[in-house]
């Protein structure tokens, strides 16, 4: 295809193409391109929406992934805010108490559930370093405050030995707290019937009931006998640190004389042995040679309503049982 005219010169035997000619030429090789850059593109955006590229195609996926677990991620961030909010409250409580002030200033900044879900890459590695840094602060806070806790709740060994050698569970098993049925001090005479002075608490155990030690510690005093008076069949443990416990009007013992006992080891059963007019078992604590009310040391395995009913229990009035 010629896109050009020419002029043929007689004096010089040549041929020019003539301008107008050349003009349109150029024009046409102009429309010509133009065309072809607009169907390339157009080329171009029909196969970018036809076909997907592998970048869009894991676009695609993770979008997918994500609309699939977004209720399980919610409920997954739900947790960890109520969790850190119960630690912290935890934390204020326990701070207050012990020391009548309060903790310092923790970031309490909620976790943006929707920021965290729709994040792109870049912004989720930014949550997940507030994230960790938040973290940080507060194991830093945590191990100040364990180490304020050491420093003014300090035990001693020794203190430590004092506590275990303090008699503090009763010596049956009292789960209804309705067994106790006399308390210590002035109390009726079963016998002769006037006032006296009660050194111990009477729990109304059925013969045979399983009588426990209050403390650990090392028996010193075993007694059988027959007779119908006195503390029948008693034993009493030397705790250690002043503290002896009596258990007495036994039906069985089975304990020896210098034997380790545990904490709750069964030593006896309660019986109607000595001087006792019903099955029972009494119970005196002796702190450095002198009777004290052992209700003031029923404290362990007791919520405040049960110690409560106790205390009721062992004020009462009455004649205790022998």
């Amino acid at each position: 295809m010629h896109f050009f005219k020419y002029h043929f010169n007689p004096g010089t035997y040549l041929r020019y193409p003539t301008g107008r000619q050349m003009t349109r030429g150029i024009k046409f090789l102009v429309n010509a391109f133009c065309t072809a850059i607009l169907l390339a593109t157009a080329l171009i955006v029909i196969h970018d929406l036809a076909f997907d590229s592998e970048t869009t195609k894991k676009m695609r996926a993770e979008n997918a992934l994500l609309s699939y677990h977004q209720p399980t991620l919610e409920r997954r961030l739900d947790g960890i805010e109520q969790t850190l909010t119960r630690l912290l409250k935890i934390d204020k409580t326990l701070h207050t108490k012990l020391f009548d002030t309060a903790p310092g200033t923790i970031s309490q900044s909620t976790i943006d559930k929707e920021r965290v879900l729709l994040a792109s890459a870049g912004d989720f590695r930014s949550i997940i370093g507030s994230v960790d840094r938040r973290a940080t602060e507060l194991v830093a806070h945590s191990a100040r405050t364990n180490a304020e806790f050491g420093a003014t709740l300090h035990i001693s060994r020794e203190k430590i030995e004092t506590l275990q050698s303090i008699p503090t569970i009763q010596p049956v098993d009292n789960t209804q707290i309705d067994l106790l049925v006399s308390g210590f001090g002035e109390r009726i005479n079963p016998f002769h019937k006037g006032m006296y002075n009660h050194p111990g608490v009477d729990f109304a155990a059925p013969r045979g009931s399983a009588v426990f030690a209050t403390a650990p510690g090392r028996v010193i005093t075993v007694k059988k006998t027959s007779l119908a008076a006195g503390y029948g069949n008693y034993i009493e443990i030397d705790h250690g640190n002043g503290y002896v416990t009596r258990y007495a009007h036994l039906d069985a013992v089975d304990v020896r004389r210098g034997q380790r006992v545990y904490k709750g080891k069964v030593i006896g059963s309660s019986g109607n042995s000595g001087g006792s007019v019903a099955p029972h078992l009494h119970y005196e604590v002796i702190k450095n040679g002198e009777a004290v009310d052992p209700v003031n040391y029923l404290l362990e395995g007791l919520s405040s309503s049960q110690y409560s009913a106790v205390l009721s229990h062992a004020a009462a009035q009455n004649q205790s049982l022998d």
